[in-house]
């Protein structure tokens, strides 16, 4: 009885290292894209981008989004001149998906996982006190999670005379082909400014 006491809190002790490597959200900040030669030139709006990779999306979002579905793009708007501009997600010709919804998409499932341990806790209840540790961590995995997505999105808002804004975008998998086109809307004037994929600079 003695040993099987010792194999159960061994075991408790192993489960325990194991949840707590596992239900975790690690992922990088954003690194800067490249700034074109010709964003330095004044009068300029130029725009660069890099479609992610799996790699990129584990180290920058820590979870492979491509695999459900969605296609990230870090985009990089550089606004050289002294006029205000507006930017919409509405007005990127390719459909953008959500940040919100991505983020669920690839969220840590605590259900599952707590169903993994409820089987085994028919037979040794003394499971359930990791399955309750795995479920807070998961929870807490999921709501930074949730954060970083929301921090790392590009977003509607007015690019200001001589700044950059950079973020992610996400698309269908089945729309990522698509060229890319941003419509900027002049603040003064309402006209609006065109950057075609052929005025981006070579991917990264």
């Amino acid at each position: 009885m003695k040993s099987f006491n010792i194999a159960v809190l061994s075991f408790m002790g192993t489960a325990l290292l194991f949840i707590a490597g596992c239900a975790k959200y690690q992922a990088k900040p954003l690194a800067r894209i490249s700034i074109p030669s010709a964003a330095k030139e004044d009068n300029t709006v130029t725009f660069s981008y890099k479609v992610f990779s799996k790699n990129d999306c584990l180290y920058y979002l820590d979870r492979d989004v491509i695999a459900k579905g969605y296609q990230p793009i870090h985009i990089s708007i550089c606004n050289n001149t002294n006029q205000a501009y507006s930017f919409s997600l509405d007005n990127i010709a390719i459909p953008c998906v959500d940040h919100d919804i991505v983020a669920q998409t690839v969220h840590t499932s605590t259900a599952k996982r707590a169903a993994s341990y409820g089987v085994g806790a028919l037979f040794l209840p003394i499971l359930l006190v990791p399955a309750v540790v795995d479920g807070l961590g998961s929870s807490e995995a999921n709501q930074q999670l949730d954060r970083d997505f929301e921090h790392k999105a590009l977003k509607d808002q007015v690019i200001n005379p001589y700044t950059t804004v950079n973020g992610l975008i996400f698309v269908s998998t089945k729309d990522a082909h698509q060229p890319v086109t941003i419509a900027l809307t002049d603040i003064k004037n309402s006209q609006q400014l065109i950057l075609a994929s052929r005025d981006i600079c070579t991917q990264v």
